[in-house]
């Protein structure tokens, strides 16, 4: 078993752009739900969009990268996030997450130690619950769907979590965001986590945080960019995406 792990071994990184009151409502219920948290926040927006802007009382209880250039997308982003984590840990979250008491980050850390992970998610309210990529169509096609490989308690192993989780630095600075996919990097992060890595992923279902999105100034226009989900699937050798729903999508 691995050595215990506390908040304050854990870097809380936090990538966001023209979200700044979102980003504002995650680092205040981080410190209303962990005492002292560390916390990365870099932002790639526009200046007059930015959260260290928008609210300098609130970011003065982070360490704030503000980008030169604006849009660098989220895997440059995540990546200068978990660069500039000095712990052993990171936790990663995304802007429109908030922390409640549903959080229970010490029981996350126990079920990581216990279970020697090398991600372990939290729920997202309804979703981020337990998912795998599984190769279709002699490995051309890739199939994202509900499943995992086995459960030990409220521990489920699979293939793809939410994008609230906790890992050792090493393990995600190592890994990292392709930094060429501005957007639909997710599935493409953890297909190489699973399938390449063989790392250990799991969900603590019963640990979560709220997914209370809020759809920023130009957000929509810069999330929904599908050639760059094209070229994840053409860099692993897909032609064709098929989502948990059914729907499939082409390269």
């Amino acid at each position: 078993m691995l050595n215990s792990i506390s908040t304050a071994d854990i870097t809380f990184c936090i990538k966001t752009i023209h979200r700044p009151w979102s980003c504002h409502r995650l680092v205040q219920s981080l410190r209303e739900q962990i005492a002292d948290p560390t916390i990365v926040v870099v932002d790639d927006g526009r200046p007059e969009l930015r959260f260290s802007a928008k609210y300098a009382e609130t970011a003065k209880h982070c360490t704030v990268i503000n980008l030169d250039r604006h849009d660098v997308g989220v895997g440059v982003g995540r990546n200068a996030a978990i660069d500039a984590a000095q712990t052993e840990y990171i936790f990663l979250l995304d802007d429109d997450h908030v922390v409640t008491a549903d959080f229970h980050i010490d029981r996350v850390c126990e079920y990581f130690t216990t279970n020697e992970l090398d991600i372990l998610a939290v729920r997202q309210g309804g979703g981020g619950r337990p998912t795998m990529l599984s190769p279709l169509m002699n490995g051309k096609r890739i199939w994202m769907h509900r499943g995992e490989k086995k459960r030990v308690g409220t521990v489920a192993w699979c293939d793809m979590v939410s994008n609230a989780f906790l890992a050792r630095k090493e393990t995600i600075a190592t890994l990292r965001w392709d930094e060429a996919l501005k957007t639909y990097e997710h599935w493409e992060f953890f297909y190489r986590a699973s399938h390449l890595a063989n790392l250990q992923i799991a969900v603590a279902t019963d640990c979560s945080v709220v997914h209370a999105h809020v759809a920023g100034t130009g957000y929509r226009d810069l999330r929904g960019r599908a050639k760059f989900r094209a070229m994840g699937l053409r860099k692993h050798g897909f032609h064709s995406l098929r989502y948990p729903g059914g729907q499939i999508v082409r390269a």
